[in-house]
């Protein structure tokens, strides 16, 4: 059992095991140098230096490992105080449960060089005060130094939780993009071969259209265009009776010969092997 409401340690050992035991306080983790792998509710997490871990009582942490060069600082506060304190910042907050939520599927923080110098800042002061026994006041200056990082902290989390959904709506508008991009490709099918055919009817840039779908899929619009009119020809090849020329023309090809190229690069053999090989079995 923790016998105060509030330690500061660089124990990580002991401090993990009694949370596990205990199950009545929450942990801040941060890690100053080496790294640091924790199971939380059954997902691996990699703490790195200038990470923040924040273990609530109601996540679950299992089998971890260290490097032997890792140092961090640990905050221990237990459940009651950990309310307390809560309950005098978060009443001036009216996003505080939007933040509790986001801690729980998000309890790595990688701080930035400022948040990185507070960090630092009031670990020297839980230091200083650590084992400081001259006044039965040191725990209140204790609470007001942990009540002030609290503070710093939901301001991070405010940071964080914009970025994320900035990050979120930006996604969710490529992958529509990406979504109206498959749609037009699938009525062509394989018919526009151009990338800037596709963008002016998207209202977007070549560019970006090749932006987005390296986002979602790893290869360029190009690439992906190609893609479907590869499969398109391969399906003409070897399910209907069109001779090579007439799939040239219901490909929308300029010439006989751009296409025998095409097939080519694409496919490594001419069509006319394709067909040959792929009506054997062997492709």
């Amino acid at each position: 059992m923790l016998n105060q409401d509030i330690i500061f340690s660089e124990n990580l050992d002991e401090l993990l095991q009694r949370f596990n035991n205990d199950n009545d306080c929450s942990l801040i983790i941060y890690c100053t140098e080496g790294k640091l792998q924790i199971e939380i509710n059954e997902q691996q997490h990699l703490i790195r230096p200038h990470d923040m871990l924040l273990c609530s009582p109601d996540l679950i942490l299992g089998n971890y490992m260290r490097s032997p060069d890792m140092k961090c600082g640990v905050v221990a506060v237990r459940k009651h105080a950990l309310d307390d304190l809560f309950y005098l910042c978060v009443r001036e907050d009216t996003k505080w449960w939007e933040k509790s939520k986001y801690i729980l599927q998000h309890p790595v923080i990688h701080l930035d060089e400022r948040q990185q110098e507070l960090s630092l800042l009031f670990n020297r002061l839980f230091q200083l005060y650590r084992e400081d026994t001259r006044s039965g006041l040191t725990e209140n200056i204790r609470r007001i130094f942990a009540q002030a990082a609290i503070y710093e902290l939901l301001c991070w989390l405010e940071e964080s939780i914009e970025q994320t959904h900035e990050a979120e709506h930006k996604q969710g508008r490529q992958e529509i993009l990406f979504r109206d991009f498959v749609r037009l490709l699938q009525e062509t099918k394989g018919r526009q071969r151009e990338v800037k055919w596709y963008a002016d009817r998207l209202a977007v840039s070549p560019k970006y259209l090749s932006v987005v779908c390296n986002t979602v899929t790893g290869k360029s619009a190009q690439v992906v265009i190609n893609d479907l009119t590869m499969q398109e020809i391969k399906r003409l090849l070897r399910q209907t009776d069109m001779s090579i020329k007439e799939i040239c023309v219901q490909m929308n090809f300029v010439n006989l010969s751009f296409f025998c190229k095409y097939v080519k690069r694409n496919l490594g053999i001419t069509a006319h092997q394709y067909r040959t090989s792929n009506s054997k079995g062997h492709f």
